[in-house]
């Protein structure tokens, strides 16, 4: 019975990883024969300038999204768990942006980060200097975390919402009964409570912050100078080159961080429980 699955699964899936797997260890453009490198793509790739820019980079890119995006979910689900008018329309509110398409809310953050944009007209208002944040090599890479922290933040404070939710009421009311405060019964009950759920987002956020391309696609194209050039957005060059080989080691260089990173978290988890 689950057959066909299994076959439509492998046509679809482990089949092309297989290939792209062999194709790391060649060179190869997808005309004519595959010529065995061995690992002499991969060695090139950390010879790489360019390469080594978009592995900061990106990881520039996860640690900023990975620092403010669950800081601001937790925050906002700590509001809006409590009775207080209008909850469920904040609720929604803060979670629209997560379901709208990333190239839509990049190329609205494109227009708002223009030289003549909202930002910039504000600024100006209040008597400040406008910037050009996404022509300026210091501050592109931040333009384009802070539109991907507005839109997924959202999504964050669903999942801590639902946690707050399921924290036992009795050990709150135990804790309070034994005199503890607000930041106290938060500190020693709620957020050991909450250590999968942080366990659960940071896995997902990394996984979700190596493979950011569609930000940069539309509202830097990698540039200025390289600096919000990313690891996916390398590979895709690769791939236009007609580079198959190095385009597939960055694939798979991008499989074994994603891999170590989830399983040093995991392995964090087991020994905070």
């Amino acid at each position: 019975m689950i057959a066909p699955a299994v076959i439509i699964l492998g046509a679809m899936s482990l089949w092309p990883m297989l290939q792209s797997l062999i194709w790391s260890f060649t060179k190869y453009s997808g005309l004519g024969d595959a010529t065995w490198v061995g690992l002499n793509n991969y060695l090139d790739l950390f010879q790489d300038a360019r390469f080594q820019q978009a592995t900061l980079n990106t990881v520039i890119f996860a640690v900023v999204t990975m620092a403010i995006g669950p800081a601001l979910g937790l925050g906002a689900a700590i509001l809006l768990n409590r009775k207080m008018k209008g909850r469920a329309f904040y609720r929604a509110a803060f979670f629209i942006p997560v379901t709208t398409a990333l190239v839509a809310v990049a190329t609205v953050w494109k227009l708002l980060l223009n030289d003549s944009g909202v930002i910039n007209l504000v600024l100006e208002l209040i008597g400040l200097e406008g910037h050009q944040w996404l022509g300026d090599p210091n501050t592109a890479l931040l333009a384009v975390c802070a539109a991907s922290i507005w839109q997924g933040f959202g999504f964050e404070m669903v999942i801590f919402l639902a946690a707050l939710q399921s924290v036992p009421v009795e050990l709150l009311e135990a804790a309070s009964l034994d005199g503890a405060g607000p930041w106290r019964r938060f500190w020693h009950v709620v957020l050991p409570s909450l250590r999968p759920t942080f366990i659960f987002v940071y896995v997902i956020g990394l996984i979700g912050g190596f493979q950011v391309f569609d930000q940069v696609y539309v509202m830097t194209q990698g540039g200025p100078v390289n600096s919000t050039l990313t690891i996916v957005y390398y590979l895709i060059d690769r791939f236009r080159g007609l580079d198959l080989g190095h385009a597939s080691a960055v694939a798979y260089v991008l499989v074994l961080i994603l891999v170590a990173l989830s399983y040093l978290q995991i392995r964090l988890a087991r020994r905070w429980a």
